[in-house]
């Protein structure tokens, strides 16, 4: 629908809407779903300009940033509106969004404080209070700076502006896959959707320098009483070959507008656009025939590749999320601080879990590898080998280096002979399993 085309709507309106949806969540009319189209189509303007500025500014500071856009999905706006119920609807501040992820926290305050230095010169404004979630994260770890800002020029849609490093990205997006598979509602409800797997979260969000002996061993025994890696790595390795293979066949690197769907087993479906308004008709032809109830969401991104966006949108692609690693680390800690404390039990079940997440994933790894020798399509870009290998690379090596470091700090001795044996029978029937795996690849 053109911009010429839309209906205007007064403030009473979009009141009597919120009101309508607050009456009765379940049976919104096909009339006000247009209505709540409508007013994400407002967005279009303000959004585009916005995050040109943003992105440009980024990339100077950061060549390897990802920065993409989005605009609320619909079934958020209701629920926002269900949480909130003073709140009017086309009021609410976080209903279009720009993202900025960074490689470091440094580099996110570089960007906010050069955005802060140059407002003379952008085309917008920032109003409104400026929310430093890294400076004091939230109860549940979230760390980000938010900001709101408007165009100048008397357009008074705001527009959110968030600012993560990586780290903290990979972390919040955990959460939201934490709550797609085990329904835990971490992000909606906090602990009180499920208070083990928020603590685990909540640890998982702290400083490496922070963390305690207590803390590693609480993540080490959350993870297994929920098979926290089986889950998630199961899902991982059933989603990526199809998802890359999938990326690498539709040449969705020259789109730049993304529709990801993922349904309540994480399988994911996507496909792009280069054009906006195409992309939002697609978007809301989906969700009003969404009888799979999939999780939705249309965004932006500028030279996309797999890698790229799977980062950036973890929590629907479902592939991989690097924030695993900070938890088979913890893992490995918990390994060595029972083998050293001399807890026999507790060191035989977390070096036993230990193991089975590395011969897990060295299963997928070699899946992988597999995979990537055989894929016709990957043989027809260099860049997309490239991008593939040094991923692959990337992951054996990080496994491996927290593996080689556990080992080394379990050294022998005399006052630790038993834990010692135990860990040497268990090491050497994984040497085995892992060398018939080899053999058979």
């Amino acid at each position: 629908m053109k911009e010429e085309e839309r209906i205007r709507y007064s403030n009473k309106d979009y009141k009597r809407l919120g009101d309508r949806i607050r009456k009765d969540p379940e049976h919104i009319s096909d009339e006000d779903l247009c209505v709540l189209q409508q007013l994400r189509l407002t967005y279009k303007e303000p959004l585009a300009v916005i995050f040109t500025a943003i992105e440009k500014a980024a990339h100077k500071v950061d060549p390897n940033c990802i920065c993409t856009y989005r605009v609320k999905r619909i079934e958020s706006i209701v629920s926002k509106l269900l949480r909130f119920p003073e709140m009017q609807v086309n009021r609410a501040e976080d209903i279009a969004g720009c993202r900025c992820i960074l490689s470091s926290t440094e580099k996110v305050y570089k960007l906010y404080e050069k955005l802060m230095k140059n407002q003379d010169r952008l085309p917008f404004e920032f109003q409104g209070r400026i929310h430093d979630y890294i400076a004091e994260p939230k109860e549940s770890g979230y760390r980000s700076i938010h900001l709101n800002a408007v165009l100048k020029g008397g357009d008074n849609r705001r527009i959110e502006i968030q600012l993560r490093s990586l780290e903290h990205h990979n972390w919040a997006t955990l959460v939201e896959i934490t709550d797609l598979l085990f329904q835990s509602r971490l992000k909606e409800f906090g602990r009180k959707g499920n208070s083990d797997l928020f603590d685990l979260h909540r640890l998982l969000a702290k400083e490496r320098d922070e963390m305690t002996p207590g803390d590693c061993y609480q993540i080490a025994d959350t993870a297994i009483q929920y098979h926290y890696m089986d889950r998630l790595g199961d899902v991982f390795t059933r989603n990526y070959l199809d998802v890359r293979r999938q990326w690498n066949k539709m040449k969705l690197q020259n789109y730049h507008f993304f529709l990801i769907a993922t349904d309540s087993e994480g399988v994911p479906d996507f496909s792009g656009f280069l054009g906006f308004e195409e992309a939002e008709r697609a978007y809301f032809d989906r969700f009003t025939n969404n009888t799979g109830n999939l999780n939705i969401v249309l965004t932006h991104l500028q030279k996309a590749g797999f890698t790229k966006i799977s980062v950036a949108y973890s929590n629907y692609f479902l592939t991989f999320n690097n924030t695993l690693m900070r938890i088979l680390l913890y893992l490995s800690e918990a390994v060595v601080m029972s083998y050293h404390q001399h807890r026999l039990r507790q060191f035989r079940r977390y070096y036993q879990a230990y193991l089975d997440i590395v011969r897990f994933w060295n299963e997928k790894q070699g899946l992988e590898l597999d995979s990537f020798r055989h894929d016709s399509y990957i043989k027809r870009s260099i860049l997309n080998e490239m991008e593939w290998s040094t991923s692959i690379k990337d992951e054996v090596n990080a496994f491996r280096t927290i593996t080689i470091q556990m080992h080394r700090r379990l050294g022998f001795s005399l006052t630790g002979i038993v834990p010692y044996i135990v860990m040497k029978r268990m090491q050497s029937r994984f040497k085995q399993e892992m060398q018939e795996h080899e053999e058979n690849l």
